[in-house]
């Protein structure tokens, strides 16, 4: 369990965590010479019985919002310092808001300082701190007073720390390894030295990492957790690796750290559900310039609204952001104003590596049904959703995104692609389409070339073989010798059979010495001879020896019967075929390679040999 402080400047948190945990807070010299926090502190809490979690102490001052937020993210429990002498102060509501924002799952406000007032006030104050968290999302327990300096308070607070801990749910070890990154050093024998709260998964000693979104790849050197050297990380854990591969200088607070688990990628636009506070200063309208905090990094972007969305509602917008940002669906995040600079709102990302173009917005894609969000996730994508991405882009793990996608009846999986069956139908349909409007051109062709229609068609491969398969088994088109046709489409050209029976019958006058496509079209008076000749070709009584010359079948079996007659007696020599056929070399040597090309003959130097003697 991750336990965060949360509270206005000189409230008391630094002190409360040494108190608990008995480290010093505070390690940065100028922290000790303000004497406030600016940046996150961390310690381990031994409550006992084997049970160690981690404690992140941010920074109250207002010029520190960043790093709060930085150190708030992924925690499990948010302990609301409020001091029992001063009361609900601007910070303490900020702090309020991004918890809220951020969706932390439970919260136990601490009056501190309670030393400082008499019994009469401090029962006021819990009142007033009670009343006013009723209203929150983060499930806040019944205040709980404590004194740093007397110690009064304190036993109670780790009893309820404890009990916490104890009902927190263990996280799944199935999810896949991410970690944001706050803080970033370099250790003598270690090298660079890494430390996150991992959001999820787990980690092995000489596991391959990955730094986004810079893409610096790096090894696993050494591991350590609550101040212990571990063998792995576990989830929801406070974790230091140590990293080989990779320079101090070249990694900040920001940036993530993975596993090759699942493709993970840095994104320049989220698409993003926005929650805007009611004390918001103004609508969120196309192009207004916020902060983005997510994780642990900052990041300037445009927001892009479907509609304005106004203090205290909730709307669908892009987020286009200035500089890479890594997201998983259900990412939670927090939006601050540019200038001057306040918390205005947050929300959570819906999509977090949307499609560039034009794109619907179905209202399930803002659903917290797994299921609804992933036909909204595939209607925006008509190509289709890649399988190792989808735990991204649900925010599941592998096994439960995979069982959210089988469960979905509209869709399908061809190979590792997850399409809808509308998606399939609709380029099916197009397919249809564009083999009528060829046809149309081409009447005497069989079909359209197959790659051509493929390219045409502008969808996955594996979407266009899908589409082909079910409207071939459908009697709807046919495929066949790489051209696909409509089905009971049959081709033709000008003056049908009988001008086909024409031309063929010119080639069996001309038997081994056919002319030339120019000279038959010379002769025929015809300038579309070739299409005629294809379908001659394609029922099989002639053959193209020659790219412009055509034989019939009855040419070619007695010119093969020949070749047999002369290579069962021996070597089959060139000036023997053309004396007994009666034919120049003009015909005899395409004939020959038309020969060795159909298996009937294999040439040996300048002479032939039957492949196979009968």
């Amino acid at each position: 369990m991750i336990i965060g402080t949360a509270g206005h400047i000189d409230h008391g948190k630094s002190t409360l965590v040494t108190s608990l945990t008995g480290k010093a807070m505070d390690r940065l010299a100028e922290e000790r010479r303000r004497q406030i926090t600016i940046d996150l502190n961390f310690a381990s809490l031994d409550l006992g019985v084997g049970r160690m979690v981690g404690v992140v102490d941010a920074p109250g001052h207002e010029d520190f919002v960043r790093t709060m937020v930085a150190g708030a993210s992924g925690i499990d429990l948010a302990l609301l310092i409020v001091a029992a002498d001063e009361g609900i102060m601007p910070q303490t509501e900020e702090h309020l808001a991004i918890l809220e924002q951020l969706g932390i799952p439970a919260g136990i406000p601490v009056l501190s300082k309670a030393d400082l007032v008499d019994a009469e006030w401090l029962q006021f104050m819990a009142l007033e701190i009670a009343e006013r968290l009723a209203h929150s999302s983060v499930p806040f327990e019944a205040p709980i007073a404590v004194s740093a300096k007397s110690g009064a308070g304190l036993d109670a607070l780790r009893e309820r720390l404890t009990a916490r801990a104890a009902a927190l749910a263990p996280r799944s070890l199935g999810d896949a390894f991410r970690m944001p990154i706050d803080r970033v050093f370099s250790l003598a024998g270690v090298g660079t030295v890494v430390t996150g709260t991992a959001w999820s998964g787990r980690l092995d000693v000489s596991d391959s990492v990955l730094i986004l979104p810079s893409g610096l790849r790096g090894r696993v050197r050494s591991l350590e957790s609550y101040g212990k050297a571990a063998a792995h990380s576990e989830p929801g854990a406070r974790t230091a690796v140590g990293i080989a591969g990779i320079d101090r200088a070249a990694v900040a607070r920001g940036d993530v750290l993975v596993t090759d688990d699942l493709p993970w990628a840095a994104a320049s636009a989220l698409d993003v559900e926005i929650i805007l506070q009611p004390g918001a200063a103004r609508p969120l309208i196309g192009r207004t310039r916020v902060r983005v905090l997510l994780g642990t990094a900052e990041v300037m972007a445009r927001v892009l609204p479907r509609t304005p969305i106004s203090p205290g509602e909730t709307g669908m917008a892009r987020l286009s952001l200035e500089k890479p940002l890594l997201a998983r669906a259900e990412d939670r995040f927090v939006l601050r104003s540019y200038s001057p600079v306040t918390t205005i709102g947050g929300g959570r990302v819906l999509d977090p590596l949307p499609p560039r173009r034009r794109t619907p917005w179905p209202a399930g894609l803002a659903s917290r049904d797994p299921g609804e969000r992933f036909r909204s996730l595939l209607s925006r994508r008509p190509g289709g959703i890649r399988a190792p991405t989808l735990p991204i882009a649900l925010g599941l793990s592998r096994a439960a995104a995979s069982t959210v996608a089988r469960g979905e009846p509209s869709a399908r999986l061809l190979g590792d692609l997850w399409v809808t069956n509308a998606s399939i139908e609709q380029v099916g349909t197009r397919a249809l389409g564009l083999l009528k409007e060829y046809h149309r051109q081409h009447l005497s062709a069989a079909g359209m070339p197959l790659e051509t229609l493929r390219h045409s068609l502008r969808a996955p491969d594996l979407v266009v073989e899908a589409a082909l398969a079910d409207f071939g088994q459908a009697g709807r088109l046919r495929r066949s010798d790489g051209v696909v046709a409509l089905a009971g489409f049959a081709p033709r050209v000008a003056g049908g059979d009988a001008e086909i029976d024409r031309v063929v019958g010119i080639l069996l006058d001309a038997h081994l010495t056919p002319p030339s496509i120019p000279e038959l079209e010379q002769s025929t008076g015809r300038r579309d001879l070739l299409p005629l000749l294809r379908l001659a070709a394609a029922s099989g009584r002639i053959e193209a020896v020659e790219r412009d010359r055509y034989y019939t079948r009855e040419a070619l079996e007695q010119f093969a019967g020949v070749l047999r007659d002369l290579g069962e007696k021996g070597s089959i020599i060139p000036a023997q075929v053309r004396d007994r056929l009666g034919i120049s070399r003009k015909y005899l040597i395409p004939l020959l390679e038309w020969a060795d090309g159909r298996g009937i003959t294999v040439r040996v130097g300048e002479a032939r040999e039957l492949r196979v003697k009968v």
